[in-house]
């Protein structure tokens, strides 16, 4: 399968390129145009529109979301956007019951998701994992609570508000969601390791088709697509305060606390780590079917580095 990478350093995109097949059975070249799915990327474009929601009054990070969505069940605690975007707000990840080939509608990946309430549906009435701000406990359903919480404030869809307030800025115009029915010119196909599927025989050779993915209840967590040239001129947007206010920048990276005081390393959505030479990055990264992605930016040399694939694992 295909790797594509981009690289943005200052004011522009110094390097862009595209190897391998983008579709196996066509025998297809990828080429810097092509889009993969980012997976949990999304998750930092999410938290970035939040920010940029709270900037202008239209949500406060810090309310209670039932004040915003009174459907969602009480938990007996307030949970905030802030704790969401941090991985603090004690909503579940995945569990297997998720991946129940037997249950009635099928695995979580196969579901037909008509409604947004069968969408909270997945999670909604399940306990807390912990108190709000308690603990540090990565969910994608976190972030499919937010867009619901960002939608209901707006009276919006999702995209359009992601459109609006972080893709046009970014000039990001090939970034769309993974609609599964649609037909989206440029899209890749999407592989697995064999290795992936026990069931399968070894004819089939290393690398099979990845298993059907229909994200639609996972949009703001893992739903978009891309390509490597769209997420460096995202990421070029937090360099610095500009795109967001001073201020609104010093929290989306600035890492959280739990409630022990404990640093989480993750910010409003981003990851905020340091390297081998003491250098500060920002990150986020993803996998699921068919795709593994990487997003790292450099503040203070103003690089960036995308790296996406159709190939899991």
């Amino acid at each position: 399968p295909a790797l594509s990478t981009a690289v943005w350093r200052d004011e522009e995109i110094v390097w862009s390129q595209a190897v391998g097949i983008a579709n196996l059975e066509q025998n297809s070249p990828a080429s810097p145009t092509s889009l993969f799915r980012i997976a949990s990327i999304s998750k930092a474009l999410t938290a970035s529109l939040t920010a940029r929601l709270a900037e202008e009054g239209i949500i406060d990070l810090d309310a209670d979301i039932r004040e915003t969505l009174p459907s969602f069940p009480d938990k007996g605690a307030p949970i905030s956007l802030r704790q969401l975007l941090g991985h603090l707000g004690g909503i579940r990840h995945y569990q297997s019951k998720d991946f129940d080939f037997d249950a009635p509608v099928g695995m979580i990946d196969t579901r037909p998701y008509l409604t947004d309430e069968a969408i909270l549906a997945l999670f909604a009435d399940d306990p807390l994992i912990a108190e709000p701000g308690e603990k540090f406990s990565y969910t994608t359903f976190g972030y499919t609570l937010i867009g619901a919480v960002l939608e209901a404030a707006t009276g919006r869809d999702y995209f359009d508000l992601l459109n609006e307030y972080v893709l046009t800025p970014a000039g990001a115009a090939s970034t769309v969601i993974d609609e599964q029915f649609a037909i989206i010119p440029g899209r890749v196909g999407f592989y697995d390791p064999i290795s992936n599927y026990e069931i399968l025989p070894p004819e089939f050779g290393l690398i099979v088709n990845a298993y059907p993915l229909n994200s639609a209840y996972k949009r703001p967590g893992g739903g978009l697509i891309s390509s490597a040239d769209d997420l460096v001129r995202i990421a070029a947007l937090h360099f610095s305060p500009g795109f967001l206010s001073a201020d609104m920048y010093a929290q989306v990276f600035t890492s959280q606390k739990n409630a022990a005081g404990e640093e989480t390393g993750t910010g409003l959505g981003w990851r905020i780590d340091k390297d081998e030479a003491g250098r500060v990055y920002y990150h986020h990264r993803g996998s699921q079917n068919g795709a593994r992605s990487f997003l790292v930016l450099y503040p203070e040399e103003k690089i960036a580095v995308a790296l996406l694939s159709n190939l899991n694992s």
